[in-house]
């Protein structure tokens, strides 16, 4: 028997890494009803992480009520898996989804929604082990905001509290942090942060300098944001709370990853090796005959590091082929040939993005009858 095993990224702003699975097997399974199909839609700490790492663990979603990155009210979902661990993305409480294009504005968004979904789970929920995806935020305020829900006080030169919820703009007043009212059950916690950023806080490839612009910094914006993750990097080293704030992966997500690490102990991992590790991809493979994995657009990205090449090596390792089936490809994906067996491009004719995306389940079932024509023979 022929086994097909689907490891699917998110199709951003398209189908979900589930959604692709689904028409994927429902189409294979159609064309050739004697083929066994795995389904395990993928994440890499970013959109879409949480969900596909539940539904693929058999686990549950669930939605928390907490504060947007403008702090309004809204829904927050989260994974409670079966070893009684949570997984969710920073993003779902302080995302840059979560906020209109003109709303964007990293002076005033704040990660507190971040920090209310944290204290909740460990509050109310007793979960003790976490796995965070810390892409997609709106924020660059180190973190500040979710340590503020956690208990942790920020004072200015006045010894003023500085109030809760912090934003972007407040993080250069801080001259004095104090955490002994932080939640005592963090001790009892472990954190692991997924994610494939490896920007320090600060400097040239740093959370400001990099990503501020992409979430409504203009320069000047930029210049101060760099400023205050300098000053509350350096007051958190100067206090005893963290040994350096030159660590690659602490400038992700406008700061968390500094604040993660340092005030909460989180450990790092690939976002993607995290998933794979979690949903044992490796066992899944052993008795596989075809790979497919793909993602919205590809390009010569995709084979520094991301979801899809990190599939591919370890289909290869099994001396497992792998199709690269993605919505568009881009720049220089000629060099994906040397990762995958196929690269192939969903779309059939010459179109407008609207157009692909609309088109994108129906050239799914297309490709994946086309597929299934090519291994049968």
């Amino acid at each position: 028997m022929t086994k097909i095993v689907l490891a699917f990224d998110s199709f951003k702003n398209c189908l979900s890494s589930i959604e692709i699975c689904s028409i994927l097997q429902e189409s294979i399974l159609k064309s050739c009803p004697e083929f066994e199909v795995v389904s395990m839609p993928l994440g890499d700490g970013g959109e879409g992480t949480a969900v596909a790492l539940t539904a693929s663990s058999h686990g549950v979603m669930h939605k928390c009520p907490v504060h947007d990155p403008l702090n309004r009210p809204i829904e927050a979902s989260w994974g409670l898996l079966p070893d009684n661990s949570a997984v969710f993305e920073m993003a779902s409480a302080s995302g840059i989804e979560l906020i209109t294009r003109d709303e964007r504005d990293p002076m005033r968004a704040t990660t507190y929604g971040t920090g209310e979904l944290l204290k909740y789970l460990i509050r109310q929920k007793n979960i003790r082990r976490f796995i965070i995806g810390i892409g997609g935020s709106a924020t660059v305020d180190c973190g500040v905001g979710m340590l503020q829900a956690l208990g942790v006080k920020f004072f200015d030169n006045s010894n003023a509290l500085i109030p809760a919820p912090a934003q972007g703009r407040d993080i250069a007043a801080i001259a004095r942090i104090d955490t002994s009212g932080m939640l005592p059950e963090i001790k009892e916690c472990s954190f692991c942060i997924a994610s494939d950023v490896t920007n320090p806080l600060c400097g040239e490839n740093g959370a400001a300098k990099v990503f501020a612009p992409q979430k409504g910094a203009d320069s000047d914006t930029v210049i101060f944001l760099e400023n205050n993750l300098r000053n509350f990097g350096t007051l958190s080293v100067a206090g005893g709370f963290a040994d350096n704030f030159t660590t690659p992966g602490d400038g992700a997500a406008g700061g968390l990853g500094f604040a993660l690490r340092n005030y909460l102990g989180a450990q790092t991992a690939s976002g993607a090796e995290l998933v794979l590790e979690r949903l044992e991809f490796d066992r899944v493979l052993e008795d596989a005959d075809w790979v497919m994995t793909g993602e919205g657009c590809s390009d010569y990205q995709t084979a520094n590091g991301k979801l899809c090449s990190i599939v591919s090596s370890h289909a290869r390792r099994a001396g497992v082929p792998v199709i690269l089936l993605s919505g568009a490809l881009g720049e220089k994906a000629y060099i994906l040939e040397e990762i995958f067996d196929a690269v192939l491009a969903l779309s059939a004719r010459p179109c407008s993005l609207d157009e692909a995306l609309q088109s994108t389940p129906e050239n799914l079932r297309r490709m994946a009858r086309s597929i299934c024509n090519m291994i049968k023979r």
